[in-house]
């Protein structure tokens, strides 16, 4: 049997030498005939046991507060895509290409929608609580482009206090994403690619290493997508533009980024809202091309974000690091709401729509206009040493982010130009529609202005026994929050320690039991409710996590179960006219308690030609005493999550023909309900997704990638739904069969 390692700068001080067993990185797992060898330790840095990986579930992830540690060792749930997993996949955004294949994790949204964003174990996840190189709030507040992804890290449950306090909270998990930087042996690539119904996408990759030591990079990618989508009247304009610039010395490395995103699109946004209070079943999902809004509707958002960070090592076992970033954001469209048709009561009059739950009405229409200014920046220390026989990692941050939130909307047009759209009539949904062409006022008026200041500081010990077999992680997040609503002339303050307590066994490399208990307060909700135009801020809330897992490495497959609790209070509707004359808007009431089993496994077999994956969750979703949109208060189930999603997928490298690849992706996503009381559900559904990837030499060194796939085999019709604040439920029809095809070339 043949060993191998490979050697690199080591990452000196290193955080978590609990996790950690030698100082090289990870071996690459699709080296054949690969066995672990003895490594003589001269460092702390993490350490792959898993040949089992290949590049979408890497080892190696950065826990925050914590540090980069081995993630299969690591004392929470922790998955990590890389950017070969993302570049296969080829999905139009990044929660897209997540979401295929973890089965805590889907997305709403999607490629049909602006607001994009992931579900965590039944908690929704918005793409602008994404953290970019560590600093909160850097992602895109409007869509999810992936040209700057080097990894994306999935860290679940309440994580705040290891991945820092995002302005608008993050109770369900974190996603960190890692930019793009220039390897050494330089980055150079271009492709071409088409989607249906007629989309062309151009895409560069263009990279470099100057100096001795090759210590400078700098690397730029650029995507450019245009055309129509497969659904009828749904077109898209996008571009997305990152630039990267990084110095790596022995002791001090700084890196600059700069992310650009502009997206145009006319007729998306397809979605039903408030199906909570349909008057009967929402209708059946109708084809996947039907447009359930006019080709009119429109929908533009800009991105920019420019940040620095850096790491020092000084010559003591102790390392700085710190990063300063903003994000500027833009959304401006005209909004338009189809909604489930609802029983009349005081509190949700039909407005004389007389309809049951076969049909919806379009709603009114108005111009919209969302702004977005996030400053982020932080400061961390961490190092080790040893008290006798104990190992100490201690690790301290401190985070501040300042969000600034302003709504402008237009008057809604006229109560008399919403119009009730039958699906299954006589008559086409595209046809009645035609007559929707509401005259929409221009005037635009400040409907929401708040600003939002969290400040937090972090401290935490990972104390390793016995030969760092049992491993005791304590400490917690000081958070500080103020928010202010400047339009209503209010605000609210909260502070609070906000625990954790993480353990981890670890008799052998390729086995670990562990479990943490975390607590998160999360700055106040903000509502904007685009039906009415009301909006409002609630006050802050308090969230608690339990978990327990264990994972095997089994040599050739790796398999990981746990189990969860997390609970999470609602709060009084912060819009309603009683609740503000009883003090009560945005006040906490009531629980939602979600807890889950997970299962997951991957393999590399055959001689590392086949790489199966395959993961499963049952999901028990529950409110008590929970405020509603109707302003009542609701027990039962919470609605719109599923109470179970198992997801499995296959690459095989073909012995018949030389660098050819076919895949396979499998989604089930069992039952939801549209109510709390389980009056009426949704039914299960299952996408598949099939592939193929050939990758041949052309003459040297140049290499040509020609990958290929259809999403949606089968065309299935469904409802992808996703669950609002309050009770509040929002079904989204999911895209119909998609083709694409694509072609890279490296040289």
């Amino acid at each position: 049997m043949k060993k191998q390692t490979y050697k690199t700068a080591l990452l000196p001080l290193l955080v978590f030498q609990a996790w950690a067993y030698a100082d090289t990185p990870a071996v690459p797992a699709v080296v054949e005939n690969t066995e672990i060898g003895t490594v003589t330790v001269k460092g702390k840095a993490a350490k792959s046991y898993s040949i089992a990986s290949d590049g979408d579930l890497r080892d190696r992830v950065n826990l925050g507060l914590l540090g980069k540690a081995n993630a299969f060792t690591a004392p929470v749930t922790v998955v990590n895509y890389d950017e070969k997993a993302l570049n296969n996949t080829e999905a139009r955004t990044l929660v897209d290409a997540i979401a295929k294949h973890d089965a805590s994790t889907w997305q709403f949204g999607g490629e049909s929608n602006t607001l994009t964003g992931l579900y965590f174990r039944g908690y929704q996840l918005d793409a602008r609580q994404f953290s970019v190189n560590g600093l909160a709030g850097m992602y895109g507040t409007q869509g999810t482009s992936s040209v700057q992804v080097a990894s994306a890290q999935l860290i679940k449950g309440a994580s705040t206090a290891i991945t820092g306090m995002d302005p608008e909270g993050a109770v369900s998990g974190a996603v960190n994403i890692e930019t793009k930087k220039a390897a050494d042996e330089g980055n150079r690539k271009i492709g071409a690619g088409y989607f249906s119904d007629s989309r062309a996408q151009g895409t560069f990759d263009l990279g470099q290493r100057f100096g001795e030591n090759k210590q400078f990079g700098v690397r730029a990618n650029g995507k450019l997508r245009h055309g129509d989508t497969p659904r009828n009247g749904y077109s898209e304009d996008n571009k997305e533009f990152a630039l990267n610039a990084d110095y790596r010395g022995d002791k001090l490395r700084v890196a600059f980024d700069s992310i650009y995103s502009k997206r145009k699109a006319e007729g998306g946004r397809a979605r039903i809202q408030d199906i909570q209070s349909a008057n009967g079943r929402l209708f059946d999902a109708p084809d996947g091309k039907t447009n359930l809004l006019p080709g009119w509707n429109r929908q533009n958002t800009t991105g920019q974000t420019n940040m620095l960070t850096f790491e020092y090592d000084l010559d003591a076992p102790i390392q700085i690091s710190g990063g300063i970033g903003y994000n500027k954001a833009r959304y401006y469209g005209t909004l338009v709401s189809p909604t489930a048709c609802a029983t009349a009561t005081t509190t949700r009059p039909q407005s004389g729509n007389n309809c049951d739950g076969t049909q919806y009405t379009t709603g009114r229409a108005r111009i919209t206009g969302q702004y977005f200014r996030t400053l982020s920046m932080n400061l961390a220390a961490r190092g080790e040493f040893e008290t006798g026989p104990v190992s100490h990692n201690w690790n301290a941050a401190f985070d501040r982010i300042i969000r600034n939130r302003t709504t402008l909307q237009s008057a809604q047009s006229a109560a008399n130009s919403s119009r009730v759209i039958t699906p299954y009539g006589a008559t086409s949904i595209e046809e009645q529609l035609a007559a929707y062409r509401p005259v929409i006022p221009t005037a635009m008026n400040t409907s929401l202005d708040t600003n939002v200041k969290v400040n937090s500081l972090a401290l935490s010990d990972t104390l390793g026994f016995f030969g760092n077999k049992y491993r005791l992680t304590l400490g917690g997040r000081y958070q500080m929050i103020d928010q202010t609503d400047k339009r209503e002339g209010s605000s609210a303050d909260a502070s609070r320690f906000s625990p954790m307590a993480m353990a981890a066994w670890v008799p052998s490399p390729d086995f670990v039991v562990y479990g943490n208990y975390m607590e998160d307060l999360e700055p106040g909700a903000v509502t904007t409710d685009t039906a009415t135009g009301d909006a409002g801020m609630s006050d802050p809330r308090v969230s608690r996590q339990f978990e327990v897992g264990v994972r095997k490495n089994w040599g050739d497959f790796v398999t990981t179960l746990n189990a969860f609790q997390i609970t999470r209070p609602g709060y009084y509707r912060t819009n309603s006219a009683a609740y503000i004359a009883n003090r009560l808007a945005g006040k906490p009431r009531g629980t939602e308690r979600n807890r889950g089993v997970e299962f997951s496994t991957y393999a590399n077999l055959l001689n590392q030609t086949l790489r199966p994956s395959f993961g499963i969750m049952y999901l028990q979703s529950r409110v008590k005493d929970y405020p509603t949109y109707a302003e009542t208060f609701a027990n039962g189930v919470q609605v719109a999550n599923p109470n179970v999603i198992a997801k499995a997928g296959v690459e095989w490298d073909t012995p018949f023909v030389k660098g050819l690849t076919l895949s396979s992706n499998v989604q089930h996503f069992g039952k939801s309900y549209q109510r709390t009381d389980k009056a009426y559900a949704f039914p299960s559904y299952t996408l598949v997704d099939v592939g193929a990837r050939y990758k041949t030499k052309l003459g040297g060194k140049n290499t040509l990638t020609v990958s290929s796939a259809v999403e949606n085999l089968f065309n299935k019709n469904y409802w992808q739904v996703q669950r609002g604040q309050y009770d509040r439920s929002f079904a989204v029809l999911g895209m119909p069969r998609t083709y694409w095809l694509k072609a890279e070339l490296e040289f």
